[in-house]
């Protein structure tokens, strides 16, 4: 069986059940408990079956319900209905046509050109609010009593896939804190590195083997659900900061190769064939010169101002890698 929180809930059977459903929305959009449906079916509406004011607004925002099936609703339809909003006797700001067809671009175009003329002729806008957003309203934690009340099935249905999602959320969150705490020794390892050692080539990638949980697009969703935005941000920062200790690394790896490459070349006279059997070229490329002496001494210091620029981020990153584990176990 479908859930609400992947697929359309059943749509109205009446329209006098449609208006009730957006009628207790936008009383509680708009913070309005006076909000109200307009007269009763048989008299002169002026294209309104809702109105009300949002957060004691002078003006009036009104709505138009269409129990419309899909590709009914037209903007022929809807300049008819705007047309009639012209009787209406108070001030409207907004004008809202809800309607139970599904999303539609042919819709959304023409009503967006519209709102352009009607910009420039410094009057109301209109929108549509389809079905698939009265959806999600219902669906909204502040509005779960709505969902039980016309949907009482699904809502039982919601609950339970709630705590379905809880408990992934939960093992999620475990993996999570695993995979930080690994990350976090490799980058203690980075910090108690003195320099002298050729570091290991399973620093250009070491701190990419452990995302598997944060990079899978389901799992973030009921992580971010949840954690939170600031907690999703500061993981997000987290694996940005490894990325660049990473890269770091790798260029001190390939420089750290480049001085081990000097190191190892000959001096003149270790038993090696002189200079007067070789021609220039031969001889800067065989033995170790000056030139390869200054050069040396200079990716050297360059190796020291770099492994100094990569601890100074890497112990940025383990205090933010351990803050999270934190927040997380707290959670």
């Amino acid at each position: 069986m479908p859930i609400p929180a992947t697929s359309d809930l059943p749509k109205p059977k009446s329209w006098d059940e449609f208006e009730d459903i957006v009628w207790e929305i936008y009383t509680r959009k708009w913070n309005d408990s006076y909000a109200q449906r307009y007269g009763r079916h048989g008299q002169p509406q002026h294209g309104i079956d809702i109105y009300g004011q949002q957060n004691k607004s002078s003006s009036y925002i009104a709505i138009q319900c269409k129990r419309y099936e899909d590709r009914k609703l037209s903007l022929q339809t809807i300049s008819i209905e705007l047309h009639k909003t012209e009787s209406f006797t108070s001030t409207i700001s907004e004008y809202i046509i809800a309607t139970v067809a599904s999303r539609d671009k042919r819709v959304q175009d023409a009503i967006r050109l519209l709102n352009e003329e009607r910009q420039a002729e410094k009057t109301f806008l209109v929108y549509v609010v389809f079905w698939e957003d009265i959806c999600k309203y219902l669906l909204e934690e502040n509005n779960r009593d709505l969902l039980k009340k016309y949907y009482s099935e699904w809502e039982n249905i919601f609950v339970n896939q709630q705590k379905d999602d809880d408990k992934k959320s939960e093992v999620i969150q475990d993996i999570l804190i695993s995979d930080i705490k690994a990350d976090c020794k490799l980058l203690q390892e980075i910090l108690n590195y003195n320099g002298k050692d050729f570091l290991s080539n399973k620093w250009q990638s070491c701190l990419k083997q452990n995302r598997s949980i944060y990079q899978d697009i389901s799992t973030k969703i009921l992580l971010h659900q949840k954690v939170g935005n600031e907690m999703m941000q500061n993981i997000q920062e987290f694996y940005s900061q490894l990325d660049t200790i990473e890269e770091q690394v790798k260029n001190l790896i390939a420089s750290q190769l480049q001085a081990q490459t000097l190191r190892t070349k000959p001096k003149y006279g270790t038993g090696i064939l002189g200079f007067g059997t070789m021609n220039p070229p031969l001889w800067h490329e065989k033995y170790f010169t000056e030139s390869d002496a200054i050069k040396l001494s200079i990716v050297i210091t360059k190796n020291l101002i770099s492994l100094g620029g990569i601890k100074d981020i890497t112990e940025k990153a383990l205090d933010l890698g351990s803050q999270i584990i934190r927040n997380l176990n707290r959670n």
